[in-house]
């Protein structure tokens, strides 16, 4: 597969010309705002805004020169060169990708209310059909390795405890969203949709507006721990392309982007158990038994050592191997270490009297993937792994939530990869997982062992044999405050969320 990809800097000289685009309105009145409703796709297919749909993308995807907006390689440059993963705003600044794609839509098929579907999969886990039919000249079509993402799915987002919203707090939703379902969803498709070059498949749009009304769900009906706009989180503006920028402020409610949905509301259980393809999902009799500990593996364990910059190895295992098979990791702790641990989880549970309240002093705690890579077997994805700290051994467990700290797939490997600099196979990728809220969670006594697990997810296709390695896998001490214990203040009552719902 052949893609049209600029560099930042070919994208930067490139996009001088941005005459449609630059007549969009960047900066308005909120309350001005003309608001579409965005339909789920069932709704979609069968409305007078299909057929300018339809006609927009193939139009879009026919345009060879991937520097005019009218292109479709140009909004996947926009979000090679400028999208963050694993990162602060991934949903704020997707939210703004979405309005300007969505503009570029109505201009390119002429249909101003044209909008952007979603794609409902806690109600429809089957990509539809429009989109898995090979026919020539379908431009939904594009070759995937899965079309069923049940295997993606879970409510741990919306758990009555998800109260704060961005990274850098307890509970964060942006984070648990990202997790999962958003990166499940891209490593089970697979194909172009496990890389940051994710928009080539016209689904990406689907499922990032689901992901879109996810957060607005969440939300409702009083905005929770969405920082308010005056917050400086909201200060500054997000970038999509040379003289295409978005204040951040206008990403804190869908209306200010002139978009709602036509249900905002969030899901409350997983597809009904039910026959899908003639089989019952395996997964979700495995989701209704917990999860038990995978057997450890014979891996050469890592000496701890000095990191630089107040950080500490306790100790890890070095070439890890990933399969088709569940795994886990033992990490031997020294006593030190292990006082150390009772320090961080005691200064993280709020008890600032202790003596992690010394700056020298080590505040929490990260499971750390160096040296990733993703082998020739698993680079179409098609599977992911969860990733537990100290699941109990000996037998399932039904509250894995607990111990669960995030996903490792494809999707995620390229996503750090394009972080720092690279693509598959090359640079050093690391991977990084906050570990501090589990061990306040889980953590009772003295620590002897970290074990780290890597449950392996498969959709209904999906590769055999050694997909991963890790470089090392390590467990590491850091001085840096785990999370900000401040809650934000409430969103005034002129806020959409409490002046309108």
């Amino acid at each position: 597969m052949k893609f049209n990809q600029l560099s930042r800097r070919a994208f930067i000289k490139g996009s001088a010309s941005l005459l449609a685009l630059s007549t969009m309105p960047v900066k308005f009145s909120f309350a001005q705002t003309t608001i579409r409703v965005r339909p789920e796709w069932q709704q979609f297919r069968n409305s007078a805004n299909y057929a300018s749909f339809i006609d927009a993308i193939r139009l879009m995807r026919a345009n060879t020169n991937a520097s005019s907006p009218s292109s479709w390689q140009y909004w996947v440059n926009v979000h090679v060169n400028y999208c963050p993963h694993g990162a602060p705003y991934f949903l704020a600044w997707h939210r703004g990708y979405l309005y300007y794609f969505e503009q570029q839509l109505r201009i390119v098929s002429g249909n101003n209310n044209l909008v952007l579907p979603y794609w409902d999969y806690y109600r429809n886990p089957r990509i539809p059909a429009e989109f898995t039919d090979p026919a020539r000249g379908n431009p939904l079509y594009v070759a995937r390795v899965n079309t069923n993402v049940y295997n993606a799915l879970t409510l741990t987002p919306f758990g009555s405890n998800v109260w704060n919203f961005q990274r850098g707090t307890a509970n964060a939703f942006e984070t648990f969203l990202e997790d999962a379902p958003h990166n499940p969803v891209h490593n089970i498709i697979g194909g172009v949709m496990q890389t940051m070059q994710s928009p080539q498949d016209p689904i990406f749009y689907l499922h990032h507006a689901n992901i879109d009304r996810l957060w607005h769900a969440w939300a409702l009906p009083d905005g929770k721990g969405i920082p308010w706009t005056s917050s400086p989180y909201w200060s500054g503006n997000f970038t999509y392309a040379p003289n295409l920028t978005l204040p951040r402020s206008q990403c804190y409610h869908p209306n200010w982007v002139g978009t709602d949905y036509a249900d905002n509301s969030p899901p409350t259980s997983l597809p009904p158990q039910a026959m899908l393809k003639g089989e019952v999902i395996r997964v979700q009799s495995q989701q209704a038994r917990g999860v038990a500990r995978p057997p450890v593996g014979a891996f050469k364990s890592t000496a701890p050592k000095g990191l630089g910059a107040g950080r500490r190895s306790i100790g890890g295992a070095s070439d890890v191997g990933l399969s088709e098979s569940s795994v886990s990791v033992r990490v031997p702790v020294q006593k030190q270490d292990s006082d150390a641990l009772q320090t961080i989880v005691a200064h993280a549970r709020g008890n600032r009297a202790a003596p992690a309240a010394a700056p020298e002093t080590y505040k929490s705690v990260d499971i750390t993937l160096d040296n990733v890579n993703l082998l020739p077997p698993g680079r179409l994805g098609g599977f992911y792994y969860k990733v537990y700290l100290n699941l109990p051994a000996g037998g399932a467990t039904s509250s894995s939530e607990a111990y669960y700290l995030g996903t490792l797939g494809a999707f995620e490997i390229d996503a750090a990869s394009h972080r720092g600099g690279g693509h598959h196979g090359g640079g050093t990728v690391q991977l990084s997982f906050p570990a501090t809220e589990r061990l306040v969670s889980i953590m009772t006594n003295d620590i002897r062992e970290v074990t780290v697990s890597l449950v392996r997810v498969n959709g209904d296709n999906s590769p055999r044999g050694r997909v991963v390695t890790i470089g090392e896998l390590r467990v590491e001490l850091s001085t840096q405050e785990p999370f900000d214990l401040t809650p934000p203040a409430p969103a005034p009552a002129d806020s959409p969320y409490r002046s309108s719902n």
